[in-house]
């Protein structure tokens, strides 16, 4: 058996640290735009929608910090499924 080098092994857990932290961040993001919807009389899905695509807008398309768009989908659907 082959074993990784350890500094190899130390980058590859150093990157799958980058991606889980910037999903946690784009968790909060979702979390954010629900509370910013939340209204008196109810829930307003158009500013929720806004708030995820501007977060969207925001977000680099390459790195780490691109994990974040399929949070942002994924999680930002969900809540809309579930506001019916």
């Amino acid at each position: 058996m082959v074993l990784p080098e350890p500094a190899s092994e130390v980058e590859a857990l150093k990157a799958r640290l980058a991606v889980a932290e910037q999903r946690e961040e784009a968790v909060r993001m979702v979390l954010r735009a629900l509370i910013a919807s939340l209204r008196p009389f109810g829930f307003d899905k158009k500013r929720f929608k806004r708030c995820i695509f501007e977060e969207g807008q925001d977000t680099p398309d390459e790195g780490p910090a691109s994990s974040r768009h399929a949070v942002l989908h994924q999680e930002g659907r969900r809540v809309l499924r579930e506001a019916r």
